[in-house]
């Protein structure tokens, strides 16, 4: 018993063996970098971390100058790259904690050069091309400016370039390769600026898994290491090319049952009366809502699975519970085990079957779980 009325739980073997098996994949001496964006795509970042440094990842990637701080506390040494945008008034944190900053505009270069040569420091930094996905990045034919500019500045150390890829996970892969050819124009480009970056990365979880040329000196492998495949395709591809490995989910979200009560066939259910019983049924009351994340948007059309078994909810999702039929379920009682996203017996609620259902990704099925749910490593 864990005084928990709803939880996460995070299995570290599988964990550990999601790394394992992607890094079977990597060439060419890659490095590996674990991503723990959005709070480890929520899974829990502090969790997450000291199990992928375990396991001997090379580079911890985030989103935030805050999750870097929070890796940080786990590691002295583990080197950190930003990989999202920081606020200028916290760009003094970023050289503090010694974290790799992705950059692209002078502006900011600027001012962490001068924050560093305040601190006596080199502020270590990662050009971000823009090759086509139009979010952060600087355009190719911009590059050659910004890299004379960072050249003069000896409190500026270009750590690294990196880009990143706008539908690899898809079967058509010629908007990746010419994505590709332009990142090893910029690539090259520095290169015969005199500057050799330790860190060359533009592979994400399907360019891990399919391909190889992409791999340079370091990958970002995001969404698999948590136990997911990034797509359909890149599933498919992958075992039709032999590159097919294990990926098991490490996450399970359960509840408890809050409450039994009978109800009589013509009985509506919840807020708006949307579902009227069709029989003499059980219902069990269960104390999560939108607010813990489960998406208002499964009324009447999520499941659960309680002893083994599936149960529909019924009526709207409301903001702190849901009911569910537990009509024949055998023997349920209160305080059961619900598992809301997870496995028990032969049945499984999966968070790509719950994103199929809310016409989403199971990415967004993930980092949508509050926050404030404990996670628990198991």
């Amino acid at each position: 018993m864990n005084g928990l009325k709803t939880w996460v739980e995070i299995q570290e073997s599988d964990l550990r063996s999601n790394v394992q098996n992607l890094r079977s994949l990597i060439s060419n001496g890659a490095q590996f970098g674990g991503v723990v964006k959005a709070d480890a795509y929520g899974h829990n970042l502090n969790i997450v971390t000291p199990v992928l440094i375990d396991e001997g990842v090379n580079v911890i990637c985030v989103d935030s100058i805050d999750e870097a701080i929070a890796v940080r506390k786990i590691s002295d040494d583990i080197t950190i790259v930003i990989l999202g945008y920081t606020l200028e008034s916290r760009l003094f944190d970023v050289v503090s904690i010694n974290a790799h900053q992705v950059v692209y505009s002078k502006d900011i270069i600027n001012k962490l050069s001068e924050i560093a040569s305040g601190l006596g420091k080199t502020a270590q930094v990662h050009i971000k091309i823009e090759t086509g996905t139009l979010r952060q990045g600087i355009w190719p034919n911009q590059l050659e400016d910004l890299v004379e500019i960072m050249k003069s500045l000896p409190s500026i150390h270009i750590a690294g370039v990196s880009t990143h890829f706008a539908n690899i996970e898809e079967e058509d892969s010629s908007f990746a390769q010419a994505q590709m050819g332009q990142f090893k124009r910029a690539v090259d480009l520095i290169y015969q600026a005199g500057l050799n970056p330790s860190y060359v990365h533009a592979a994400c979880s399907a360019a891990v898994i399919l391909y190889p040329a992409t791999h340079f000196t370091l990958v970002r492998p995001g969404i698999s290491t948590y136990g997911f495949w990034p797509s359909e395709p890149t599933e498919r591809i992958a075992r039709m090319t032999g590159r097919s490995i294990k990926l098991s989910p490490i996450l399970t979200w359960k509840t408890k049952v809050a409450q039994i009560k009978d109800a009589p066939m013509g009985s509506t259910i919840g807020y708006g009366r949307t579902e009227i019983l069709r029989r003499r049924s059980k219902i069990a009351v269960l104390p999560i809502g939108y607010w813990d994340g489960y998406d208002r948007k499964l009324s009447s059309i999520g499941e659960v699975l309680i002893r083994g078994q599936r149960c529909k909810v019924l009526g709207r999702v409301c903001m702190n519970m849901i009911m569910v039929d537990v009509t024949e379920v055998p023997q349920v009682t209160i305080e059961d085990d619900v598992i809301l996203i997870g496995r028990e017996g032969k049945n499984i609620v999966s968070a790509k079957e719950m994103a199929d259902k809310l016409q989403t990704i199971h990415y967004e099925i993930t980092t949508r779980i509050n926050p404030k749910i404990k996670r628990i490593l198991v």
